[in-house]
């Protein structure tokens, strides 16, 4: 693991990584997806203690798959946790297909700037010593050994060190983006916290602020 230069957020594994037996119980889960085929699909599942403190506890990160052929999946990884809501992006006939397989999808709130503006501070270590986001080592399950092949992030937590801003002569400009490339595992993180968290004014058409699922929709 080895950042780079112009890296978006000051992730630190020393810091930010922590194992499944030192997790503290959680009292919600969530869900995140980033739709993909030939570039990854991305589901995590989320954990929050009663701090609300946030836990990737598990991830499928999977390419050239399609969504009916991970739903499966995404109830096998929940292992019957009670959901209190799965936030996706905002490809409808990849939420429709989840709906059919009876998960229910929120739509995420997509604002970049705001959402990193938001994951920057739940990383950011507080008095307490602790950030309010962990990833749990090891948590991906189904290793995708193309995307190994090439060389390209195989979780979440291997995207964080290419997930840079573009160079500028001038430094870095106020309306600049990060380079769009092996990020799906980012964007997925920035959906969670937005949902958990807020983000600000909302958006219209899009519900990110935090609401349980009934139970006959909790899968």
């Amino acid at each position: 693991w080895v950042g780079r230069a112009g890296q978006v957020y000051e992730f630190d594994p020393a810091i930010h990584l922590i194992d499944a037996a030192a997790v503290p119980p959680l009292v919600r889960h969530y869900r995140a997806i980033d739709f993909g085929y030939s570039n990854p699909f991305v589901c995590q599942l989320w954990g929050e203690d009663s701090d609300g403190r946030l836990y990737l506890v598990r991830e499928l990160y999977q390419s050239q798959r399609t969504v009916n052929a991970l739903a499966p999946l995404i109830d096998d990884m929940t292992g019957g946790r009670g959901i209190t809501a799965t936030v996706a992006d905002h490809d409808a006939e990849d939420r429709a297909t989840l709906d059919e397989h009876g998960i229910v999808t929120v739509a995420a709130d997509k604002r970049v700037k705001t959402g990193i503006d938001a994951v920057t501070e739940r990383l950011r270590v507080r008095g307490d010593g602790k950030p309010r986001l962990y990833i749990v080592r090891d948590c991906t399950v189904n290793y995708d050994d193309r995307l190994a092949a090439e060389r390209r992030p195989t979780s979440t937590e291997k995207e964080f060190p290419g997930y840079v801003w573009p160079d500028t002569k001038a430094g870095r400009a106020a309306d600049e983006l990060p380079v769009k490339s092996d990020d799906h595992g980012m964007d997925a993180v920035r959906y969670m916290v937005m949902y958990v968290d807020g983000g600000g004014p909302p958006v219209a058409g899009v519900s990110h602020v935090r609401r349980d699922l009934s139970p006959s929709r909790r899968r």
